[in-house]
């Protein structure tokens, strides 16, 4: 039987709907914060591509906290679409 669409979800469905719901948990806590594993999938690349591209300062919005890493939204948002230029800046 083939898998099309129809019965049991695949594996890699699976942890897609993992993901998901993770970042959409996550959003609630943070909208303007990822991890750079979630960064990655919503970019479509691996975890290991997005952590060299933080490391080497080529990730948008790549900042580090300790050892962890994080990824503004608003920058990398910015800098997929165009207008990393005109991010807004806050007064305080």
């Amino acid at each position: 039987m083939s898998s099309s669409g129809k019965g049991r979800p695949s594996m890699e469905r699976a942890k897609d709907t993992v993901v998901e719901y993770q970042s959409l948990q996550r959003v609630r806590i943070d909208p303007h914060v990822a991890s750079v594993p979630e960064v990655a999938h919503l970019l479509g690349i691996s975890k290991d591509l997005a952590y060299d591209l933080a490391r080497r300062g080529e990730l948008p919005g790549a900042f580090q906290l300790g050892r962890r890493w994080r990824v503004s939204l608003i920058r990398l948002r910015a800098a997929v679409h165009g207008t990393e230029d005109r991010a807004p800046q806050h007064a305080g």
